[in-house]
């Protein structure tokens, strides 16, 4: 198998501080605050630790995770490419790629209403970054409003794909309302913006009937498979994820499905285990040879201009 992870983080949240780049990024995910004494969110996170024997995440240094990211793709065989969707900062995203042609990948990830947000996307991706990631859930405006159209205008003119993240966010105790939750807010953007290719990660991430229609009504719209999907447990009919695989198959077909993991910390490194179940499923689901060489390396080689 060819691989191209269309879905990593740097793990900025698990770096320390080692004196050489000033304090760690800040940031992330704005989730619900947490209540004194309910530790429902907590055995949740063990529910889910548990279902997957990760080892516990280690502190490490901006340094050391590059290193050990480097020799995840040298070592896990087919692995050629990771594409980090959030790396903390535009500049050391540029860093990354810069001194790792080939193997890393990256995306510029900033806030869509900062005054100088079209500048800061045009000039990191003109600095060699592959793409723009967005959270829909931490953009207090609507995803489609013609405010945010000079992003997507610099997106069709570099060629670059835009990822935007719909759906719950976080794990429980997260978001779970919000202008931005509904992938189908992208529909109007999509329509107007027709030669950008958007990409809605996690299958949708709850929202498997609003992004299927999205993707039929919009061809460049593209689905990611990243993660451990388990959003699937708190759906109020029976998922799978072959039946995710085989559905949006049928809608999107396989030129629009991308393989992610949403690795990010160590000693996890690339989550083997969520690779071997997606292919698994697209086997199940009757997936061919072809096309899991489709979603699992050509169809993000051709977003990132990759032969």
């Amino acid at each position: 198998m060819r691989i191209i992870d269309s879905h990593v983080h740097f793990p900025v949240d698990k770096i320390i501080d080692d004196g050489k780049n000033g304090p760690p990024p800040t940031g992330g995910p704005r989730v619900a605050p947490r209540v004194d004494g309910d530790d429902w969110v907590a055995r949740d996170k063990a529910k889910w630790s548990a279902a997957w024997g990760f080892p516990h995440p280690e502190p490490v240094t901006e340094a050391e995770a590059e290193a050990r990211w480097e020799a995840e793709v040298a070592a896990v065989k087919g692995l050629e490419t990771v594409v980090f969707v959030t790396t903390g900062s535009n500049d050391r995203a540029v860093g990354l790629v810069e001194r790792h042609p080939g193997a890393f990948a990256a995306y510029a990830h900033h806030d869509p209403l900062l005054l100088d947000a079209a500048d800061r996307l045009d000039r990191a991706l003109r600095s060699g970054l592959a793409g723009y990631k967005l959270l829909g859930p931490e953009v207090d405006r609507p995803i489609s409003d013609p405010s945010l159209f000079p992003l997507w205008e610099i997106a069709r003119d570099a060629g670059a794909p835009v990822l935007i993240h719909f759906g719950i966010q976080g794990g429980a105790g997260g978001i779970a309302n919000h202008v931005n939750i509904n992938p189908l807010a992208l529909h109007a953007a999509a329509k107007a913006f027709p030669t950008v290719n958007f990409i809605v990660p996690h299958f949708g991430c709850g929202y498997v009937f609003e992004t299927l229609q999205l993707g039929w009504a919009c061809p460049n719209v593209s689905i990611d498979t990243s993660g451990s999907n388990q959003w699937m447990r708190w759906m109020p009919y029976e998922v799978t994820l072959e039946g995710l695989f085989r559905k949006y198959r049928d809608t999107f077909g396989a030129g629009r499905i991308l393989f992610g993991t949403d690795s990010s910390w160590f000693p996890r490194g690339f989550t083997r285990a969520y690779l071997d179940e997606q292919v698994r499923a697209m086997v199940h689901a009757g997936y061919s040879e072809d096309e899991r060489d489709q979603v699992l390396y050509r169809n993000a080689a051709s977003l990132l201009g990759v032969s």
